[in-house]
């Protein structure tokens, strides 16, 4: 069974990506974990003097979030499959990478799904801070959605595996793993430096790709000094075309 942690702050991009990651993980059994995190730089002498004698200032603090929490989460029902999934609502008072690292680890969760403002054309994307932070400091598969980007069943996948990277880490697995589920293609781009040994790294990845998935869904190319997101970009340009 997939743990998935949905992260909302209420916004409509938070709420479309959540609705993507049902309709990707349609078909899996799968818990999902939706977790609303306020702030606790966002404290508030205002917050204090609204409590009632014997709440505590985390009860008030998180009180209204939890009722939108709740109404969110009755919406996301109703495009769910019922048979399959089952959600628990979360709303944490601290800040927001270390409640999403508290919930990875409590709830071992294998993926994550948020949203972004950022355009949906990698050239112009400009993630948001909170994504920004998810990706650099969250050691989790993230699926980050862009703002107004509907769901539609993936046909291709790009794994780019920089200098560092191995092809038997447990992302490449998982990624694979879906890709057989959604019976896509992938196209594998491998970062390499002119001063290594290029061919058994690329063999190496081709023997472990091959245990993974059938020959005919993926491709496997090399390039040098080539930064990542030009890849990215280049990748984009060629499913445009």
């Amino acid at each position: 069974m997939k743990k998935i942690l949905l992260l909302t702050d209420f916004s409509k991009n938070s709420i479309n990506a959540m609705n993507y990651g049902l309709q990707l993980f349609q078909n899996e059994y799968c818990d999902f974990f939706v977790l609303n995190v306020q702030s606790s730089l966002s404290y508030a002498t205002d917050d204090l003097m609204a409590s009632r004698p014997r709440e505590s200032l985390y009860e008030v603090l998180i009180a209204e979030n939890k009722q939108r929490l709740t109404s969110i989460v009755e919406g996301l029902k109703l495009n769910a499959n019922e048979r399959l999934h089952r959600f628990k609502s979360i709303v944490d008072y601290d800040l927001f990478i270390d409640a999403i690292k508290q919930t990875i680890k409590k709830e071992n969760i294998d993926f994550v799904v948020m949203g972004t403002n950022g355009a949906s054309n990698l050239r112009e994307a400009i993630m948001g801070s909170n994504a920004l932070k998810v990706l650099r400091f969250i050691n989790c598969n993230t699926l980050v959605i862009p703002e107004g980007y509907q769901y539609k069943k993936p046909k291709r996948f790009l794994l780019a595996l920089d200098v560092d990277d191995y092809a038997d880490h447990k992302t490449v697995f998982d990624i694979t793993e879906l890709i057989q589920k959604l019976d896509a293609n992938i196209n594998v781009v491998r970062i390499v430096s002119t001063n290594e040994n290029v061919q058994s790294k690329i063999q190496l990845d081709k023997d472990l790709l091959l245990e993974l998935i059938h020959e005919n869904k993926f491709t496997y190319r090399t390039v040098s000094n080539i930064p990542l997101s030009h890849i990215l970009v280049d990748e984009e340009l060629a499913q445009d075309a």
